[in-house]
């Protein structure tokens, strides 16, 4: 299934299709809560029962977005999205969020917002956990929470949820996993990143098929924003090898999956703004074995929000790329 944002009649209008009998069949046409309203970041998640959950903003301006609402698409179409709405006037908030279906096939929020504990407080991070008829919110999950935290990315593993953030002044940050166990928030090992203290962006937290922890994000590297992997063996966070995107080679639109064997996969755009290719790799116990070369289906066109989905039917990666004065959606499936 792949979803997306068009522009149609002047408003930012989300649809969703999915791949049946070897064609796109549409899921509902317009999917906004409201048809008036901008809708943005679409992503797509599987629950655990086999169903599909979509998650997004919304909001009555292209740069106010006030809305982060989920649906469920059960055999009878989409749920209404209000009743798991969050709705925040997020001008001053941070603006970035994650979702999850959790155990029970309930919604997982990672969330950022404007600490409210005393004056001074930056940006904090937060769990919401659907109850059923509400939301349960968490204690904060910074280590200090006079230090900004942000780009939280939620997995459910067993009976616990396990948060990815970003710790720290924008250039001088940390990544962490947390787990919150119901009652409280732990620290899985140490930071994830190679040097203490710097750029990291986009941290996207999974869990492989064995239960393990696996994190992908872009890191700093001699002024270039570079893709790393880690996955927690139980005791400490082990990096899957050196840097995954070309030395000297900007990557950005991280996506992480795992093939049919359990291997991780990632996807990325990589390159300079004008002239970004689409990018996928897989880790084979020792190293990253590139998925082909450019994906996209003109090498020379730029490319933007590479998105893997990978499992036992195989890898897919979708993406946008322009042509012919317009943004299209591309999808290839690699194996």
């Amino acid at each position: 299934m792949v979803a997306w944002i068009a522009r149609e009649a002047g408003l930012e209008h989300l649809h969703a299709a999915r791949l049946q009998g070897g064609g796109w069949q549409d899921l509902g046409g317009v999917l906004n809560e409201k048809a008036r309203s901008n809708a943005a970041k679409p992503t797509v998640h599987p629950g655990p029962d086999g169903s599909v959950w979509l998650a997004w903003e919304e909001g009555s301006g292209a740069a106010h977005i006030d809305s982060y609402v989920m649906s469920n698409l059960t055999p009878g179409g989409w749920t209404a999205p209000g009743p798991y709405a969050l709705r925040r006037n997020l001008s001053d908030a941070g603006r970035s969020r994650s979702f999850a279906a959790g155990g029970g096939d309930r919604p997982l929020v990672g969330w950022t917002d404007i600490g409210t504990l005393i004056r001074t407080y930056p940006s904090v991070v937060s769990l919401r956990i659907w109850r059923g008829a509400g939301w349960q919110v968490t204690p904060y999950v910074n280590l200090d929470p006079r230090t900004p935290a942000f780009m939280p990315s939620v997995a459910q593993a067993g009976s616990r949820v396990l948060l990815a953030y970003v710790e720290g002044a924008t250039t001088q940050s940390d990544l962490w996993v947390r787990a919150w166990d119901g009652r409280a928030w732990h620290t899985l090992g140490d930071r994830l990143n190679v040097r203490p203290r710097t750029y990291i962006f986009l941290p996207q937290l999974r869990i492989d098929p064995a239960g393990r922890p696996v994190v992908a994000w872009l890191e700093d590297r001699q002024g270039v924003d570079t893709l790393y992997v880690s996955r927690w063996d139980g005791r400490a966070w082990r990096r899957l090898g050196g840097p995954v995107s070309a030395p000297g080679r900007l990557a950005s639109s991280v996506s992480l999956g795992f093939d049919p064997q359990g291997r991780a996969v990632v996807a990325w755009n990589e390159g300079p703004d004008g002239a970004r290719t689409v990018r996928a790799a897989r880790w084979n116990d020792s190293h990253w074995s590139p998925l082909g070369g450019a994906l996209n289906a003109d090498p020379h066109a730029d490319t933007d929000h590479a998105s893997l989905a990978a499992g036992p039917l195989g890898v897919l990666v979708a993406w946008r790329e322009f042509g012919r004065g317009h943004w299209r959606l591309q999808v290839r499936r690699l194996e």
